[in-house]
């Protein structure tokens, strides 16, 4: 296989016509350029043709590239039989490459480093360049394989370097993506996403290497992006099923997409070969064998096998291993498969809610880093929805640069001092509840969640009371929702009501600050500026920019602006200010946020962003609020305000919760 700079322009210029031996060459020429391109059956059909043609065993070797490409090793390896005899020099190590490729696939890595390290001395001594990025990139793929990460990255970088010497982007472009994945390896999964993105950028056709978009979403999922994961699996789905190539992992991280969303169905539609590549014991054992040894991610990855081959106790046990050696070492993925599998095996109340909590915090997104290059890809969002450009890629941008930069810890550690619980959790389709009550646990199931919402809203609605048994009997309490239930107006259900996303959103009290108010646009100025006489602070003008700074710092926050609530990210979630929308990024990237916020208009999302980063309570409504209501309420709540749940249950017939930790602030 020779040199394919530029495969498109070799298939517009070459004909196959003249000499048997221009034919010859015509047709090797377009099988190179179509396997360039991906498209293996045509390369396929013009080899076998020269092969047809002239026998040379230079199609043979071509026809042996193209069927380990497809996965077809064993065809593969009979045309290696038939043309090896009938090599020299060159060709004869360009089909030593190609066996020590097949090795990476059927063998131990170390004998296909061996075999690739020999060969790369001989094809540096030819100065064929272009097969010694073909070998570097093998070896690059058997030390991953070996959990040799550094020396993978070494060959993936000096594979790189040669093509862009000899002008091919696009398969340098494949090598930084190569980079990306040791990256995932090493569970540094920021760096891992920011390599696939310069690959993209960089020239990396897609639609010939669909294996790519494979690895892409495997990151996006262990990111917790599960939409953008589906969005990239749809077409690399397509592509394969074009080319007849089937990779499995494809169905597993297609079904993974799904369970992460609730939707069990792909994963019960999975073919026989899909489910033993998920479940195969001998699979399992050979990953749990890596739990005492290699990076983070592949000793948790380790661990989690171990789990799943184990009883109860032994997966215990295992899971908690897991989690340990990412604690040690910052990582994330796959901290949720772990959490997951431990909370299917929990029994007894308590171990339901220890590892409830666990498994919430494994879903919860550091803060995003305050970084330059964020606020501006925030500031480049604003600009396009307020021109009604497209948004996928901006939004795209601000995920990957949250991602690639330094996070910072969410606040909150402590648990709630004393106070009745009921922690609510989903998983595996079922809702259950724990309620902690002066040290007894009680555990039960709740059935049909959606219509205790539904029926609470109708409730409020037409002024009747809401009447569940969701809680215990007692004044106060606090409540950790999930799915649907954190759509319950809590407060309207008679008792004062805590709610809080999980325990370590239980913040201790601050002191300090001022009051601020904030009106967005299209809203009537006179509920803020009556509120504004009576507690006195300082009004601000509702730019995004003055209202962060206004937010540093303050004591009380009252914002009356429209929200508008982002279905798959909540941070997306925003309201409207006069230059544009506030976005929960901008609110997680607040150092010293407000320690109680009021937000009076219709439900914007936010509340989370708040207690994220480090509000104390977010007092906000679930319900749409009406407008001759407001100037009432709001003034209700702020005659209460420093006992901010005392405030929400004042205004529950509103819809109105408070959100955190309501207990009275010191004056």
């Amino acid at each position: 296989m020779s040199a394919s700079a530029d495969p498109r322009a070799t298939i517009d210029t070459t004909h196959v016509r003249g000499t048997k031996a221009q034919r010859a060459d015509a047709l090797h020429d377009l099988s190179i350029a179509h396997v360039e391109l991906g498209h293996l059956e045509v390369a396929a059909r013009f080899a076998q043709r020269g092969l047809r043609l002239t026998g040379e065993a230079r199609f043979h070797l071509t026809l042996a590239w193209i069927d380990l490409d497809r996965g077809r090793r064993k065809q593969s390896l009979r045309h290696l039989d038939l043309a090896t005899p009938h090599l020299r020099g060159r060709e004869l190590a360009r089909a030593r490459c190609l066996r020590g490729l097949h090795l990476c696939h059927s063998a131990e890595p170390r004998l296909a480093i061996a075999e690739l390290t020999a060969v790369i001395k001989e094809l540096r001594r030819y100065g064929d360049e272009r097969w010694l990025a073909n070998a570097l990139v093998g070896r690059g793929i058997a030390r991953c394989g070996a959990t040799k990460l550094v020396e993978a990255e070494a060959d993936f970088a000096a594979a790189q370097t040669v093509l862009q010497a000899i002008g091919e982007p696009g398969r340098a472009a494949m090598c930084l993506h190569n980079r990306g994945f040791v990256a995932m390896l090493a569970g540094d999964l920021p760096r891992a996403l920011r390599r696939y993105e310069e690959a993209a950028k960089a020239g990396l056709d897609s639609t010939s290497r669909p294996e790519a978009l494979v690895d892409r979403a495997e990151a996006l999922l262990a990111a917790g992006l599960t939409t953008e994961a589906r969005r990239v699996l749809t077409p690399a789905l397509e592509l394969l099923r074009r080319c007849k190539r089937h990779v499995p992992e494809l169905a597993v991280l297609s079904a993974r997409c799904a369970l992460r969303d609730g939707d069990p169905a792909p994963a019960l539609k999975l073919g026989g070969s899909d489910v033993e590549f998920m479940l195969a014991a001998g699979e399992l054992d050979a990953v749990a064998a890596h739990r005492f040894r290699g990076p983070a991610q592949t000793r948790a990855l380790g661990w989690l096998a171990q789990a799943r081959r184990s009883d109860r106790r032994g997966a215990l046990a295992a899971c908690r291993a897991g989690l340990r050696v990412l604690d040690e070492h910052h990582g994330d993925w796959p901290r949720r498969e772990l959490t997951g599998h431990a909370l299917g095996l929990a029994r007894t109340a308590r171990e339901v809610l220890h590892w409830s909590e666990q498994h919430r915090a494994s879903w919860s997104m550091s803060l995003p880093p305050n970084e330059p290059a964020l606020a501006k890809a925030l500031t480049n969002l604003r600009r396009a929805r307020a021109f009604g450009l497209p948004l996928d890629a901006l939004e795209r941008d601000v995920r990957r640069l949250t991602l690639a930069g330094s996070p910072r810890a969410a606040h909150g550690v402590a648990a709630p001092p004393g106070l009745p619980l009921v922690s609510f959790i989903v998983h595996e389709g079922q809702m259950t509840a724990v309620t902690l009550i002066d040290g007894r646990a009680r555990l039960r199931v709740i059935a049909d969640p959606d219509e205790l919402v539904h029926t609470a809203k109708l409730a409020l609605r037409a002024g009747r009371p809401v009447t569940t048994d969701l809680l215990p009997e007692a004044d106060e309490v606090v409540v950790i929702p999930d799915g649907v239930l954190n759509a319950m107006p809590w407060a309207a259900l008679g008792r004062r009501v805590h709610v809080v996303p999980s325990l370590r959103h239980w913040h201790p009290e601050r002191h300090g600050g001022d009051r601020v108010w904030v009106t967005g646009p299209g809203l009537e100025r006179e509920e803020v500026t009556a509120l504004q006489r009576l507690y006195g602070g300082t009004a601000i003008e509702s730019t995004v920019d003055r209202t962060l700074r206004a937010l540093e710092g303050a004591r009380i926050a009252h914002i009356a602006a429209h929200g508008h609530v982002h279905p798959d990210n909540p941070l997306f979630s925003y309201l409207e200010l006069k230059d544009g929308p506030l976005y929960g990024y901008d609110i997680a990237r607040i150092e010293n946020p407000p320690e109680v916020v009021v937000l009076s208009a219709c439900e914007s999302g936010l509340a989370r962003a708040f207690l994220d980063a480090g509000t104390r309570a977010v007092i906000a409504s679930v319900l749409p609020v009406p407008d001759a209501q407001v100037s009432e309420a709001m003034a209700e709540v702020h005659r209460r305000i420093d006992h901010p749940v005392e405030a929400a249950k004042a205004v529950a017939h509103l819809g109105f919760s408070c959100y955190g930790t309501g207990t009275r602030v010191a004056a």
